[in-house]
């Protein structure tokens, strides 16, 4: 008797599980991130102001390195005719404005970067809300980025970016 209770037991809770899991099966979408943003009348405007943004940075750093192309020309011609001292003193004037140069590049990628990362956070904050309005309805249980897992296959069945950008630009 005893036995054939601890298989009643063993049994029902073996079974439970497993039919917990044929009810429960996830369902998964997926998300391009980077067609939403390009896509989206938001993501097209924070695009433009990057783009801007580097255009301004290139523009700088062409007019720098002319006026540095010029120093080093300047330095080369004047440099013949001088004492050494005064050629030294010349090239010290052309190296620092040569490390200026290079700084002020370092210091415009970091600013683009920085610009870059500011407009994905904000953009992620902002869609949020709307994937998980659009995962909701779709009885969603997870929404992989596309860009930033590698999948292998996806049905394009799950991409609820369309419906995602539809919404950002609705205002919803």
């Amino acid at each position: 008797m005893v036995r054939v209770l601890i298989a009643a037991i063993l049994a029902s809770t073996v079974a439970a599980p497993a039919a917990a899991q044929v009810t429960d099966i996830p369902r998964v979408g997926a998300i391009r991130m980077s067609y939403v943003a390009r896509a989206s009348k938001a993501g097209q405007a924070a695009l433009a102001q990057i783009e801007q943004f580097v255009q301004q940075k290139e523009a700088e750093a062409t007019a720098r390195a002319t006026a540095l192309d010029q120093q080093r020309l300047d330095v080369q011609r004047r440099g013949t005719g001088l004492s050494d001292r005064a050629r030294a003193d010349l090239e010290k004037v052309f190296e620092k404005s040569r490390l200026e140069f290079e700084r002020f590049q370092q210091d415009a990628r970091a600013d683009i970067e920085a610009l870059q990362l500011k407009f994905d956070s904000e953009f992620r904050v902002r869609l949020s809300p709307i994937i998980d309005a659009v995962s909701q309805e779709r009885g969603l249980h997870f929404v992989f980025g596309i860009e930033q897992a590698e999948i292998v296959w996806w049905s394009p069945a799950a991409d609820i970016s369309e419906e995602v950008v539809k919404r950002l630009d609705a205002g919803r």
